[in-house]
């Protein structure tokens, strides 16, 4: 078993949780001020109406998503717990 794949695979998939995180993040606030601009009856921007049209945001899709990236997070940061256990014993060994 290679260390530095371990701990690349690791970090790689925690970074890959930290970006889903982020962009789910941003989905909810995004949708978030969509709503309370509609609700202060103020007319959407040309702009705005064109986003909302082609993107809906599902909330619960969302909050999934926070929840995916969670369990990925805590997997990844297993990962590189297992891998610096490895790295450890094997330094152990050798010495």
């Amino acid at each position: 078993m290679d260390v530095r794949s371990a701990y690349n695979s690791g970090i790689t998939g925690f970074q890959d949780a930290s970006a889903q995180l982020s962009q789910s993040s941003a989905r909810i606030a995004h949708a978030g001020v969509a709503e309370i601009s509609m609700t202060e009856n103020q007319a959407p921007s040309e702009s705005q109406s064109r986003s909302t049209e082609r993107t809906p945001i599902s909330l619960t899709t969302e909050l999934v998503n926070l929840k995916v990236a969670e369990f990925q997070a805590k997997a990844s940061a297993k990962v590189i717990s297992t891998a610096d256990e490895v790295l450890g014993t094997l330094i152990n060994t050798s010495v």
